[in-house]
């Protein structure tokens, strides 16, 4: 590979096995657009004619760029034996290796690529991406030759559109630079800062970086240092945090709930969006849990897994069969409560009550949950004997949306609600059911 002078953090970065996936993820100023080039030009001087590369970023004009740099990368590198193509966004190397740059933003961009076959795809700024959808559809043409090592590659800073995605996925799965399987594949999480960068003057790299932040401290503070673990301006920031109050599946195993435990479900439907019920279990007061502690055991999240605020728009009858079977696996009976959505003949309560699933209505005290909500994180995190709440590791929707889930401006003892709070809504109704009357075959009772 010809000599571009790669910094320590590059270096590390081009020594990661190949058969991994990398996430580059860090602070801004780190370097990671400059990596992502160093590893498409040694796919090409490695695979040769064999080898496919494209790189995509979500935004035309930032696309624009990262094109130029590549460009000045190659003329650094080869001189002028890269052959590029403006038009079409494409550099043809001296053995037959091409490299193509794509806007991927929405269907009309992904269609250019059905069919096609790629041998590395790099997304550049992923965390920027509005909807992942197209990304993960463009996955699936990661394919070639046997003897070409395939990879995916990400870059991404913190505080993005997809921080909740990226964090949940990925950053907390292991520690940097370790190795852990998703989905069949390996992947390794590679976090820089400016500090990593020698090529740029990095006292007013700090001082712009500020500039950029303005007053929003926690931003600062994760383009500054690459930490993930922020919540810009989160509602249960301070309270929720995933050390504490995630419990993983080693603790939490599924297991058949007694009549002790007081299982029951917590449902947030709607027509058109996610439809989340929770396993709920109630402590009597064993396993370090004190009485009256809520545990979210499972989750059923009916979504579109690329928008996590798009429902799959099921029709009563499927839901019901798929609630009855997670009650099952857990003991739990089929009651609780929902919320009573409209938009179906009859309500959604009466519906599901045909089918055997029994609820009642919520307490939609909005502020008054948040707070119960909130008081009872806060109460696990002190461990002083009072009821607290936890979320097994199963919950995976919960996780990957309600750390994050903002404050609303005009209103801050409650949350905005044009987010993935579906959530938080179903966690909400759990929490206020505690000690409520519950469903018994149909019939009310008092547990």
């Amino acid at each position: 590979m010809p000599s571009v002078r790669p910094t320590e953090y590059q270096r590390t970065v081009l020594s990661m096995p190949e058969e991994c996936n990398l996430l580059l993820a860090g602070g801004r100023g780190g370097g990671k657009s400059v990596a992502i080039h160093m590893l498409a030009i040694r796919h090409c001087e490695q695979y040769g004619f064999l080898a496919k590369v494209l790189i995509v970023r979500e935004t035309y004009e930032a696309l624009e760029q990262l094109e130029n740099d590549f460009h000045s990368m190659c003329i650094d590198a080869y001189g002028d034996r890269v052959h590029r193509n403006k038009s079409e966004g494409s550099f043809t190397f001296p053995n037959g290796a091409v490299v193509r740059f794509a806007q991927l933003a929405e269907q009309k961009h992904y269609k250019k690529f059905q069919g096609k076959s790629f041998t590395l795809l790099i997304v550049d700024e992923y965390g920027e991406i509005t909807n992942p959808k197209w990304i993960k559809l463009l996955v699936s043409n990661v394919r070639g030759p046997k003897a070409v090592k395939k990879r995916v590659i990400y870059a991404a800073n913190p505080g993005g559109a997809q921080h909740g995605h990226l964090h949940f996925e990925y950053i907390a799965k292991a520690p940097a630079w370790t190795p852990f399987e998703k989905n069949g594949r390996y992947w390794v999480v590679c976090p820089s800062t400016w500090r990593d960068n020698p090529h740029i003057d990095q006292e007013e790299y700090l001082k712009n970086l500020k500039e950029a932040c303005g007053n929003d401290e926690e931003l600062f503070k994760a383009w500054d240092t690459g930490d993930w673990n922020i919540a810009r301006g989160a509602y249960f920031a301070g309270a929720l945090e995933e050390s504490v109050h995630m419990l993983p599946n080693s603790r939490w195993p599924v297991q058949k709930l007694t009549s002790a435990w007081h299982p029951y479900v917590a449902m947030d439907w709607g027509a058109g969006a996610p439809c989340i019920t929770y396993i709920c279990a109630e402590s009597p007061g064993v396993m370090g849990f004190p009485k009256g502690s809520l545990i979210l055991c499972d989750e059923l999240a009916i979504c579109d897994k690329n928008d996590l605020n798009e429902g799959l728009r099921w029709p009563p009858s499927k839901l019901a069969d798929a609630v009855k079977q997670i009650c099952e696996r857990w003991n739990c009976p089929p009651e609780g409560v929902g919320d009573d959505a409209y938009g179906i003949e009859d309500s959604l309560l009466l519906t599901l009550q045909e089918h055997g699933i029994y609820l009642n209505k919520p307490k939609k005290e909005r502020i008054a949950g948040w707070s119960k909500m909130r008081n009872m994180l806060v109460a696990a995190k002190e461990r002083k004997g009072k009821p607290g709440l936890w979320i097994s590791e199963r919950c995976k929707y919960f996780w990957e949306t309600v750390p994050f889930l903002q404050r609303d401006e005009s209103y801050p003892e409650d949350l905005v609600t044009d987010g993935p709070d579906h959530g938080a809504d179903a966690a909400r109704y759990g929490v206020m059911n505690l000690g409520r009357m519950a469903w018994s075959g149909g019939i009310a009772c008092d547990y």
